[in-house]
């Protein structure tokens, strides 16, 4: 497969009406620059719309009336020209080369490329990688991601056929990136690669990956739990891989449960390492 260097940057947005301008510069400073960039304001009450407008006259603005993450993504690649596509949250930052690097990984037999993230917690300091250390995946990824989400939207490209083969991602939140990675690694396999990173990744008091209570991730677990239920359209996935994610969900979502008495995690993270030390993530 010859490298194909035309590429869609679909960017969803809500009420970050400063931080997406710098998402938006990062994008124009790829050393591989994007065909188009599709921005989806899911509903913004702020100044969104209005700036992106001003400031950037050139891009594709979208507006929806809130219909979550999922669906803007969706949108966006529907909007999209390109037969390859990249996904940039609004509170995230490309690094220079990210666009060059995920397409230089995607060529060859590969559908799906992602990167490596660098986290910065801008409320409580520190930073991670997001995958951690080792935990990296190139290939069959199925098995790996049904144990941890190790890769975000905004590390990973994707062919336009590929996206569509698994259905796009789904309308539930939180949880909606996992459950979209799991049906594409059902009948895909992953490129990575490999360091330095290709993603900056900041974590804020806005930030969806912030959690509001314990109870409210068991509920989403036991929601993304049903989508997998037999009787759900997943023609991606065997009625065994199904059976293994919506066990896995439901495992995620007892444990979590029963944990919320004990433990208090203020954001995916923290619960992440917590399931981490007690051999959730073995």
């Amino acid at each position: 497969m010859s490298l194909n260097l035309r590429y869609s940057c679909v960017i969803p947005t809500r009420d970050r009406g400063d931080m997406v301008q710098e998402a938006v510069a990062s994008v124009l400073a790829q050393t591989l620059p994007a065909a188009e960039i599709i921005v989806v304001d899911d509903g913004s009450r702020d100044h969104t719309a209005a700036t992106l407008r001003a400031l950037y006259p050139g891009l594709h603005l979208l507006q929806l009336d809130g219909r979550g993450p999922g669906a803007a993504r969706n949108a966006g690649v529907a909007a999209a020209s390109t037969e390859i596509i990249l996904f940039l949250d609004s509170d995230d930052l490309w690094l220079p080369d990210h666009a060059q690097r995920l397409l230089a990984a995607l060529a060859g037999r590969y559908a799906v490329a992602y990167g490596p993230t660098r986290n910065l917690n801008l409320v409580d300091g520190g930073e991670f990688a997001i995958p951690a250390p080792g935990e990296a995946k190139t290939g069959d990824c199925f098995e790996a991601l049904l144990r941890w989400c190790f890769l975000v939207p905004s590390a990973v490209a994707v062919q336009r056929r590929a996206f569509t083969d698994c259905g796009g991602f789904g309308m539930e939140f939180p949880g909606e990136d996992w459950a979209f990675f799991l049906k594409l690694a059902a009948r895909h396999h992953f490129a990575y690669t490999g360091d330095p990173p290709v993603t900056l990744r900041r974590l804020h008091a806005g930030s969806l990956c912030r959690l509001a209570a314990p109870e409210q991730l068991a509920a989403a677990l036991n929601r993304l739990a049903g989508l997998f239920a037999a009787g759900q359209d997943h023609h991606q996935l065997t009625a065994l891989r199904r059976r293994q994610v919506r066990q896995r969900f439901a495992e995620l979502a007892a444990w979590t449960e029963s944990r919320s008495r004990q433990a208090q995690w203020s954001t995916i993270e923290a619960w992440q390492q917590d399931l981490r030390n007690n051999g959730m993530l073995d």
